[in-house]
Protein backbone atom coordinates (compact mmCIF):
# COMPACT_ATOMS: atom_id res chain seq x y z
CA UNK A 1 0.00 0.00 0.00
CA UNK A 2 1.62 3.23 -1.08
CA UNK A 3 1.25 6.59 1.06
CA UNK A 4 -0.19 9.47 -0.54
CA UNK A 5 2.60 12.33 -0.14
CA UNK A 6 1.06 15.87 -0.07
CA UNK A 7 1.95 18.63 -2.74
CA UNK A 8 3.43 20.77 0.11
CA UNK A 9 5.97 18.20 0.87
CA UNK A 10 7.13 18.05 -2.92
CA UNK A 11 7.26 21.88 -2.75
CA UNK A 12 9.40 21.55 0.95
CA UNK A 13 11.74 19.46 -1.29
CA UNK A 14 11.87 21.31 -4.22
CA UNK A 15 13.20 23.96 -2.51
CA UNK A 16 15.66 22.65 -0.36
CA UNK A 17 17.16 21.23 -3.13
CA UNK A 18 17.23 24.46 -4.94
CA UNK A 19 18.71 26.22 -1.79
CA UNK A 20 21.56 23.49 -1.88
CA UNK A 21 22.71 23.53 -5.37
CA UNK A 22 21.80 27.38 -5.65
CA UNK A 23 25.17 28.38 -4.34
CA UNK A 24 26.81 25.93 -6.71
CA UNK A 25 25.47 27.86 -9.93
CA UNK A 26 25.88 31.35 -8.16
CA UNK A 27 29.63 29.80 -7.90
CA UNK A 28 29.71 28.49 -11.67
CA UNK A 29 28.16 31.72 -12.78
CA UNK A 30 30.47 34.10 -11.00
CA UNK A 31 33.63 31.56 -12.46
CA UNK A 32 31.79 32.07 -15.98
CA UNK A 33 31.44 35.69 -15.55
CA UNK A 34 35.55 36.38 -14.41
CA UNK A 35 36.54 33.81 -16.89
CA UNK A 36 34.57 36.31 -19.65
CA UNK A 37 36.04 39.47 -17.72
CA UNK A 38 39.60 38.44 -17.89
CA UNK A 39 38.96 37.53 -21.91
CA UNK A 40 37.49 40.40 -22.56
CA UNK A 41 40.32 42.92 -19.82
CA UNK A 42 42.95 40.23 -22.59
CA UNK A 43 41.39 41.73 -25.49
CA UNK A 44 41.61 45.21 -24.39
CA UNK A 45 45.01 44.83 -24.03
CA UNK A 46 45.24 43.53 -27.99
CA UNK A 47 43.12 46.71 -28.77
CA UNK A 48 44.30 49.53 -27.60
CA UNK A 49 48.06 47.80 -28.83
CA UNK A 50 46.64 46.75 -32.59
CA UNK A 51 43.56 48.34 -33.37
CA UNK A 52 43.28 51.55 -31.69
CA UNK A 53 45.16 53.33 -34.30
CA UNK A 54 42.06 53.26 -36.75
CA UNK A 55 38.97 52.60 -34.51
CA UNK A 56 37.39 53.77 -31.86
CA UNK A 57 34.55 52.26 -29.42
CA UNK A 58 31.84 54.81 -29.18
CA UNK A 59 34.15 58.06 -30.05
CA UNK A 60 32.90 57.98 -33.74
CA UNK A 61 34.53 57.14 -37.09
CA UNK A 62 38.02 58.22 -37.54
CA UNK A 63 39.43 58.60 -41.28
CA UNK A 64 41.26 55.17 -41.27
CA UNK A 65 38.30 53.00 -39.70
CA UNK A 66 34.46 53.11 -38.37
CA UNK A 67 33.43 53.75 -34.81
CA UNK A 68 33.16 49.80 -33.44
CA UNK A 69 30.45 50.44 -30.56
CA UNK A 70 27.59 47.94 -31.19
CA UNK A 71 30.07 45.69 -33.86
CA UNK A 72 28.90 42.49 -32.31
CA UNK A 73 24.80 43.15 -32.30
CA UNK A 74 25.18 44.53 -36.17
CA UNK A 75 28.00 41.67 -37.39
CA UNK A 76 27.87 38.04 -37.62
CA UNK A 77 30.76 36.70 -35.00
CA UNK A 78 32.08 34.69 -38.08
CA UNK A 79 31.93 37.55 -40.36
CA UNK A 80 33.55 39.61 -37.36
CA UNK A 81 36.80 36.55 -37.30
CA UNK A 82 37.57 36.93 -41.04
CA UNK A 83 37.41 40.53 -41.50
CA UNK A 84 39.84 40.50 -38.47
CA UNK A 85 42.03 37.62 -39.68
CA UNK A 86 41.59 37.70 -43.20
CA UNK A 87 40.06 40.90 -44.59
CA UNK A 88 41.57 41.08 -48.14
CA UNK A 89 39.56 37.11 -48.66
CA UNK A 90 36.92 38.33 -47.77
CA UNK A 91 37.18 41.40 -50.36
CA UNK A 92 38.28 38.83 -53.08
CA UNK A 93 35.26 36.89 -52.24
CA UNK A 94 33.10 40.14 -53.17
CA UNK A 95 31.56 40.32 -49.74
CA UNK A 96 29.62 43.20 -50.35
CA UNK A 97 29.91 44.95 -45.99
CA UNK A 98 33.77 44.37 -46.83
CA UNK A 99 33.48 46.06 -50.44
CA UNK A 100 31.77 48.61 -48.89
CA UNK A 101 34.24 49.34 -46.34
CA UNK A 102 37.03 49.65 -48.86
CA UNK A 103 35.66 51.96 -51.08
CA UNK A 104 34.37 54.06 -48.01
CA UNK A 105 38.40 54.37 -46.36
CA UNK A 106 39.84 53.72 -49.30
CA UNK A 107 42.35 51.08 -48.19
CA UNK A 108 41.96 47.26 -46.89
CA UNK A 109 41.81 46.64 -43.54
CA UNK A 110 45.55 44.57 -43.14
CA UNK A 111 45.01 41.14 -41.59
CA UNK A 112 45.98 41.47 -37.61
CA UNK A 113 47.96 38.10 -37.81
CA UNK A 114 46.32 37.30 -34.52
CA UNK A 115 45.75 33.89 -33.00
CA UNK A 116 42.90 31.81 -32.25
CA UNK A 117 42.76 32.52 -28.45
CA UNK A 118 43.47 36.63 -28.83
CA UNK A 119 41.36 37.15 -32.05
CA UNK A 120 38.66 35.18 -29.32
CA UNK A 121 39.68 37.92 -26.52
CA UNK A 122 39.02 40.90 -28.93
CA UNK A 123 35.86 39.61 -29.95
CA UNK A 124 35.00 39.01 -26.22
CA UNK A 125 36.03 42.87 -25.77
CA UNK A 126 34.06 44.07 -28.61
CA UNK A 127 30.66 42.01 -26.95
CA UNK A 128 31.65 43.87 -23.12
CA UNK A 129 33.91 47.25 -24.02
CA UNK A 130 32.29 49.46 -20.82
CA UNK A 131 35.21 48.89 -18.34
CA UNK A 132 32.55 47.79 -15.73
CA UNK A 133 31.84 44.90 -17.79
CA UNK A 134 35.70 43.43 -17.42
CA UNK A 135 37.14 44.93 -14.27
CA UNK A 136 36.84 41.81 -13.10
CA UNK A 137 39.88 40.48 -14.54
CA UNK A 138 41.98 43.84 -14.54
CA UNK A 139 43.30 42.66 -11.64
CA UNK A 140 43.94 38.71 -12.95
CA UNK A 141 46.11 40.18 -15.75
CA UNK A 142 48.88 41.62 -13.74
CA UNK A 143 50.19 43.65 -16.80
CA UNK A 144 50.79 46.97 -15.75
CA UNK A 145 49.85 49.98 -18.34
CA UNK A 146 52.75 50.61 -20.79
CA UNK A 147 54.09 54.34 -19.11
CA UNK A 148 54.09 57.18 -21.62
CA UNK A 149 56.65 59.70 -21.36
CA UNK A 150 57.02 62.70 -22.85
CA UNK A 151 59.06 62.83 -25.78
CA UNK A 152 61.08 65.51 -26.87
CA UNK A 153 59.51 67.68 -29.95
CA UNK A 154 63.12 68.90 -31.27
CA UNK A 155 64.42 65.71 -31.49
CA UNK A 156 61.12 64.51 -33.12
CA UNK A 157 61.63 66.89 -35.73
CA UNK A 158 65.39 65.82 -36.87
CA UNK A 159 64.03 62.22 -37.29
CA UNK A 160 61.19 63.15 -39.08
CA UNK A 161 63.44 65.03 -41.62
CA UNK A 162 66.22 62.90 -41.58
CA UNK A 163 68.79 65.35 -39.78
CA UNK A 164 68.99 62.92 -37.12
CA UNK A 165 69.24 59.46 -38.11
CA UNK A 166 67.25 56.67 -36.40
CA UNK A 167 68.54 54.14 -34.47
CA UNK A 168 68.09 50.89 -36.11
CA UNK A 169 68.65 52.92 -39.78
CA UNK A 170 64.83 53.54 -40.51
CA UNK A 171 63.88 55.96 -43.38
CA UNK A 172 63.23 59.51 -42.50
CA UNK A 173 59.16 60.24 -42.32
CA UNK A 174 59.43 62.72 -44.89
CA UNK A 175 60.50 61.08 -47.21
CA UNK A 176 57.05 59.56 -47.65
CA UNK A 177 54.47 62.07 -45.94
CA UNK A 178 53.95 65.39 -45.79
CA UNK A 179 53.19 67.37 -42.73
CA UNK A 180 52.38 71.75 -42.01
CA UNK A 181 53.80 74.18 -39.49
CA UNK A 182 57.22 72.70 -39.60
CA UNK A 183 59.11 75.44 -41.32
CA UNK A 184 59.84 73.09 -44.06
CA UNK A 185 58.67 74.91 -47.26
CA UNK A 186 57.67 72.91 -50.11
CA UNK A 187 60.30 70.46 -49.04
CA UNK A 188 57.03 69.15 -46.62
CA UNK A 189 54.38 68.81 -49.53
CA UNK A 190 55.64 65.13 -49.98
CA UNK A 191 52.85 62.90 -50.86
CA UNK A 192 53.78 59.25 -51.13
CA UNK A 193 52.11 58.77 -47.78
CA UNK A 194 49.07 60.91 -46.90
CA UNK A 195 50.10 63.81 -45.28
CA UNK A 196 50.49 63.47 -40.81
CA UNK A 197 49.60 67.25 -39.71
CA UNK A 198 46.26 66.10 -38.35
CA UNK A 199 47.90 62.27 -37.04
CA UNK A 200 47.75 63.73 -33.15
CA UNK A 201 44.88 65.43 -33.15
CA UNK A 202 43.50 62.55 -34.96
CA UNK A 203 44.47 59.73 -32.58
CA UNK A 204 46.04 61.24 -29.63
CA UNK A 205 49.50 60.66 -28.26
CA UNK A 206 48.57 56.72 -27.27
CA UNK A 207 47.44 56.19 -30.80
CA UNK A 208 50.41 57.55 -32.27
CA UNK A 209 52.42 55.65 -30.64
CA UNK A 210 50.48 52.50 -31.31
CA UNK A 211 50.76 53.56 -35.06
CA UNK A 212 54.45 53.76 -34.87
CA UNK A 213 54.77 50.60 -32.50
CA UNK A 214 52.50 48.36 -34.33
CA UNK A 215 52.90 49.27 -38.38
CA UNK A 216 49.20 48.60 -39.05
CA UNK A 217 49.72 49.94 -42.66
CA UNK A 218 51.07 47.52 -45.27
CA UNK A 219 53.18 50.10 -46.55
CA UNK A 220 55.12 50.77 -43.25
CA UNK A 221 55.75 47.44 -42.77
CA UNK A 222 58.39 46.96 -45.46
CA UNK A 223 60.24 50.12 -44.00
CA UNK A 224 60.05 49.79 -40.26
CA UNK A 225 59.32 46.10 -39.73
CA UNK A 226 63.33 45.41 -39.46
CA UNK A 227 64.15 48.32 -38.32
CA UNK A 228 61.81 48.92 -35.62
CA UNK A 229 61.95 53.22 -33.70
CA UNK A 230 62.63 52.90 -30.20
CA UNK A 231 60.21 53.84 -27.58
CA UNK A 232 61.57 56.77 -27.17
CA UNK A 233 61.85 57.70 -30.73
CA UNK A 234 58.14 56.90 -30.88
CA UNK A 235 57.42 59.48 -27.90
CA UNK A 236 59.60 61.68 -29.60
CA UNK A 237 58.16 62.01 -32.72
CA UNK A 238 54.63 61.70 -30.95
CA UNK A 239 55.68 64.92 -29.36
CA UNK A 240 56.72 66.42 -32.73
CA UNK A 241 53.02 65.80 -33.70
CA UNK A 242 51.58 67.13 -30.69
CA UNK A 243 53.17 70.65 -31.93
CA UNK A 244 51.78 70.57 -35.68
CA UNK A 245 48.48 69.38 -34.61
CA UNK A 246 45.34 71.31 -36.38
CA UNK A 247 47.94 73.43 -38.53
CA UNK A 248 46.94 73.87 -41.90
CA UNK A 249 48.91 70.64 -44.13
CA UNK A 250 51.31 72.31 -47.35
CA UNK A 251 49.69 72.02 -50.56
CA UNK A 252 52.42 72.13 -53.26
CA UNK A 253 49.97 70.73 -56.19
CA UNK A 254 49.25 74.46 -57.84
CA UNK A 255 53.30 75.68 -57.26
CA UNK A 256 54.11 72.48 -58.01
CA UNK A 257 52.80 73.01 -61.08
CA UNK A 258 54.12 76.25 -61.63
CA UNK A 259 57.82 75.75 -61.15
CA UNK A 260 57.60 72.44 -62.99
CA UNK A 261 56.53 74.42 -66.16
CA UNK A 262 58.85 77.06 -65.85
CA UNK A 263 61.64 74.90 -65.22
CA UNK A 264 60.47 73.20 -68.47
CA UNK A 265 59.89 76.72 -70.86
CA UNK A 266 63.26 77.78 -69.19
CA UNK A 267 64.90 73.79 -70.20
CA UNK A 268 63.01 74.24 -74.04
CA UNK A 269 64.71 77.74 -74.41
CA UNK A 270 67.84 76.77 -73.77
CA UNK A 271 67.76 73.71 -76.24
CA UNK A 272 66.17 76.19 -78.80
CA UNK A 273 68.92 78.69 -78.45
CA UNK A 274 71.61 75.89 -78.33
CA UNK A 275 69.76 74.49 -81.61
CA UNK A 276 70.00 77.77 -83.47
CA UNK A 277 73.73 77.94 -82.59
CA UNK A 278 74.38 74.57 -83.73
CA UNK A 279 72.25 74.38 -86.54
CA UNK A 280 73.84 77.65 -88.00
CA UNK A 281 77.29 76.27 -87.42
CA UNK A 282 76.07 73.08 -89.54
CA UNK A 283 74.67 75.08 -92.11
CA UNK A 284 77.79 77.76 -92.62
CA UNK A 285 80.19 74.12 -92.47
CA UNK A 286 77.66 73.07 -95.81
CA UNK A 287 77.88 76.65 -97.50
CA UNK A 288 81.51 76.44 -97.01
CA UNK A 289 81.79 72.98 -98.12
CA UNK A 290 79.53 73.54 -101.54
CA UNK A 291 81.54 76.88 -101.97
CA UNK A 292 85.14 74.41 -102.20
CA UNK A 293 83.61 72.20 -104.42
CA UNK A 294 82.19 74.83 -106.38
CA UNK A 295 85.79 76.21 -107.05
CA UNK A 296 87.33 72.99 -107.41
CA UNK A 297 84.72 72.21 -110.30
CA UNK A 298 85.33 75.38 -111.97
CA UNK A 299 89.19 74.80 -112.11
Amino acid sequence: MYRRIHPNSLSLAAGILFLMLLPNALRAQNEADTDQALLAEQGEAIFQKQCSTCHTIGGGDTPMGPDLAGVTDRRDRQWLRRIIREPEKLIAEGDPVAQELKEEYGMVMPAMGLSQDELEAVIAFLTYPAEEEHRAGEASTGKPQKEMKQGKADRGRDLYVGTASFENSGAPCLACHGIGGAGLGMAAGANYGPDLTNLYENYGPAGVVSILETLPFPSMKPIYADRPLTQEEQQDLSAFFKTVSAREPVRVEDKFVLQAGGVFLAFALILYVFGRYRLNRVRRSLVEEARQKTKGDMR
